[in-house]
């Protein structure tokens, strides 16, 4: 290959990059959205599928409903086992178009059975987060965290638009429109202009391949549970639990919000606040995370998302500024949250060799898959008997519980080579 070959081959890769970095926004825009938009209008659905039930025991019901659809990201490992054996981009078109399509048959449920069975489906979608895997494969070390974040960033466009819908669309259903317009046609145009990502085309051409291929998912586990980082990998299952049982505040925290003394508008204004959070979450992540390690921000995280929701009840009933003090609460609840979801996310992808990644990465998405419907079902029991508000103090004191776990357990994973892994 002579020199000018060479040079159009580097600019054409460095196109391709940016194009791709690109359309993943618009992936975790639509990830974004149809992970949250209908978290925003619990207490609508609750109130068309239970009218004849108080508040709290509707809002209870409700969540043991949403109990049963989570158990849908149970089956998230499957997606990701696939993409060990069948490539990222496959499943990545695959969970794009599922997301848009359940989208459609969510806006024509007619009873909370539907309703569940299409939620169920969705959970199995958008809890996949093949693009995370995507992503990482195709970043430089340097910027791994920074790209990440960049997507996410550009994905919050998604978080925005839920209180834009919200306030200009008077019927709950309306709000899954959105996500089947942007869906279907993403997944096809993915489908025809994305290449595999380097990582795996490197893996899938070596002389390792070709005895790997014949592993099972079984063999898969017992190659990460055999390696040398296995505690690593434990610590961060369990940490994963704690952040699953916890993602219950982002699941209900609208219903909690508008039954206390705020108005509509407030609630849409600190939903504003919370994706606002989110851009400012991710940048100090892609950037600090790079920088000076994944470990620090995880010790910060552990300890402010907790006060940060004690912020949100004790500030909810607090005469003349409980707005002010509530959009704090919930602005820092959510930066810490998601901050701390995708810098899980990045490590355990830096900790799992290439070819049994995605299986790593969906048996961690199904311990925290378990966390999210066990948070659901605990929170059932204290909501019905005495209130969201416990609920939410009980499970947020869990995530001081990392921060032993982090010291003792997680190394620094910042500017690793994903190729080195072993």
């Amino acid at each position: 290959m002579n020199r000018t070959t060479a040079v159009n081959s580097q600019q054409k890769s460095k196109h391709y990059f940016k194009y791709m970095i690109f359309i993943l926004m618009f992936v975790e825009i639509l990830d974004t959205y149809t992970t949250n938009n209908l978290n925003v209008v619990v207490s609508d659905i609750s109130g068309e599928f239970f009218p004849f039930l108080a508040d709290d025991a509707a809002i209870a019901f409700y969540q043991l409903f949403l109990a049963v659809a989570t158990l849908g990201m149970f089956f998230v490992v499957i997606n990701q086992y696939l993409t060990d054996k069948f490539g990222r981009k496959l499943l990545l078109v695959i969970t794009i178009f599922g997301m848009g399509f359940f989208s459609l048959l969510i806006s024509l449920s007619i009873n909370i059975y539907m309703y569940t069975i299409f939620l169920f489906f969705m959970y199995f979608f958008f809890n996949s987060d093949i693009w995370v895997i995507f992503i990482n494969e195709e970043s430089p070390p340097q910027k791994r965290a920074f790209y990440t974040n960049l997507v996410l960033i550009g994905g919050i466009i998604g978080a925005l638009l839920i209180p834009f819908f919200h306030s200009i669309i008077l019927y709950w259903r309306g709000m899954t429109y959105f996500a089947i317009a942007l869906g279907i046609p993403l997944s096809i145009l993915i489908l025809f202009t994305f290449k595999e990502t380097s990582k795996y085309q490197e893996y899938k051409n070596s002389k390792k391949s070709l005895e790997q291929d014949r592993n099972s998912f079984r063999v898969n586990l017992k190659i990460i549970f055999a390696s040398k980082r296995k505690s690593q990998y434990i610590a961060i299952l369990v940490i994963s639990l704690i952040v699953g049982l916890n993602n219950l505040f982002i699941l209900v925290g609208e219903n909690f919000l508008t039954k206390s003394a705020l108005s509509k508008d407030d609630v849409d204004l600190i939903v504003w606040i919370m994706g606002l959070a989110s851009i400012i979450g991710y940048l100090i992540t892609g950037i600090v995370a790079d920088k000076y390690g994944r470990k620090p921000l995880l010790y910060i995280y552990s300890i402010l998302f907790p006060i940060s929701l004690f912020i949100v009840v004790f500030g909810i009933n607090l005469p003349n500024i409980a707005l002010i003090v509530v959009a704090i609460g919930a602005g820092l609840a959510n930066l810490c949250y998601w901050g701390f979801r995708i810098l899980i996310s990045i490590v355990s992808l830096e900790i799992v060799p290439t070819e049994t990644r995605g299986t790593g990465t969906g048996v961690k998405s199904l311990v925290a898959a378990s966390g999210v419907t066990i948070g659901l079902l605990i929170s059932f029991f204290i909501t019905y008997s005495s209130g969201l508000a416990l609920s939410f103090i009980i499970l947020s004191s869990l995530f001081l519980i990392n921060l032993p776990l982090i010291y003792k357990y997680l190394k620094e994973t910042k500017g690793i080579n994903l190729s080195d892994i072993y």
